[in-house]
């Protein structure tokens, strides 16, 4: 294994943690999470796009509670729009786990993702809210306490905070709502 920089190989040594090295055909790079975040806009567009990513967290429980005739409709949706966020959440672990050679994250994201889909297919909507909720926290526990992702910007780590609490709260009140309804 060797990691390039500029013109020289390390050989068997991984770059630190806040560090990423690569060749592009035509130029070497090296982006530092520090660089990357501080002299752009990442973290207003990260932070507006994540913002915009509870709309349904917020809205569908909104409509579960008003139109209780169609509230499995809208608490189905609910169930489809976590299950994709998780899914996101999960394939980035993923992704990060097999480039840095996390074989326990990569098994954990894996093991994680089979529980959400059978979750999903199997269980009542209510059910599967609270299994939702519990993965968003979960997820946002390991993101907090593993190395992997110790690399993760201060306003990212805040913002995941935030957003995982805010939906894994949304996906618990629909759930009692439904409990209630039925």
């Amino acid at each position: 294994m060797s990691w390039w920089k500029g013109n020289t190989a390390c050989v068997n040594r991984r770059p630190p943690h806040s560090v990423i090295t690569g060749r592009h055909p035509t130029r070497n790079y090296t982006l530092h999470a520090t660089t990357a975040t501080t002299n752009s806009r990442l973290p207003i567009v990260a932070t507006s796009l994540g913002t915009a990513g509870l709309i349904p967290f917020l809205g569908l429980p909104w409509m579960v509670a008003v139109d209780e005739q169609y509230s499995e409709f809208w608490s189905r949706a609910l169930a489809i729009y976590s299950f994709g966020i998780i899914t996101f959440l999960l394939g980035a672990w993923w992704g990060m786990a097999l480039v840095r050679r996390f074989r326990l994250v990569l098994i954990l994201s894996n093991a994680l993702f089979l529980m959400l889909l059978f979750g999903f297919l199997i269980l009542d909507p209510p059910y599967y809210l609270m299994l939702a909720a519990t993965m968003f926290l979960a997820i946002l526990l390991t993101e907090r306490h593993h190395p992997l992702f110790s690399p993760q910007p201060h306003y990212y780590r805040r913002l995941r905070a935030a957003l995982s609490v805010a939906a894994s709260l949304s996906l618990l009140i629909t759930a009692a709502l439904l409990s209630q309804q039925h």
